[in-house]
């Protein structure tokens, strides 16, 4: 199923962040289009110089949507970092398979009030 492969993207891209590994991992995934909401390749990686790594993480409630060679996938995710309110957002990724597997092009949170 797809949806399995796909949020096995997603976990590890989480655990890469938790790892403060996070720019490396992306490098790769990251198709050299793709956009986080408001922001292209380049600006996501830099986004993450400084900051803490997640000390844990939980996706929930996973879906997909599949549109040919591309997918969807949604899910609720909640991380901690040390000392800090857990983040908490519904999130969204769009990936399309392309010559070398599945790349990530584009990325969405929307945290919880």
């Amino acid at each position: 199923m797809r949806i399995d492969e796909l949020m096995t993207l997603e976990e590890q891209g989480w655990a890469a962040l938790s790892r403060g590994e996070g720019p490396d991992f992306y490098e790769e995934m990251l198709a050299d289009d793709a956009v986080v909401v408001v922001l292209d390749k380049a600006q996501t990686l830099a986004s993450w110089d400084g900051v803490p790594p997640w000390e844990g993480y939980e996706l929930v409630k996973r879906h997909e949507a599949a549109l040919g060679d591309a997918a969807v996938v949604v899910y609720d995710v909640t991380a901690r970092r040390p000392l800090k309110t857990p983040y908490r957002a519904t999130a969204s990724s769009t990936y399309v398979r392309r010559p070398g597997g599945w790349r990530l092009v584009l990325h969405q949170q929307t945290p919880w009030a």
